[in-house]
């Protein structure tokens, strides 16, 4: 299980089409790239992140379901 505790954070920025950071990261780190928006930012707490992972984790590992069965319930709720 993915545990926010292990998860670390760098500023980046695309230059010419590429990722360019002073951040240090060891040969092999894998990476999830966020692109940030105007937006306000959204503020999860421990528990609803670790969820997030969760729900993240269940999906690479197939237990997801189709993105219309995923629209539909949102249009039920």
């Amino acid at each position: 299980m993915l545990c926010s505790s292990l998860m670390k954070s760098a500023r980046a920025k695309v230059v010419k089409g590429k990722i360019v950071t002073r951040a240090k990261f060891p040969e092999g780190a894998e990476l999830t790239v966020v692109m940030r928006d105007k937006a306000p930012p959204i503020i999860l707490s421990t528990d609803e992140e670790e969820a997030m992972l969760r729900g993240i984790a269940s999906i690479k590992a197939g237990r997801g379901i189709p993105l219309e069965e995923f629209r539909a319930i949102l249009r039920r709720i």
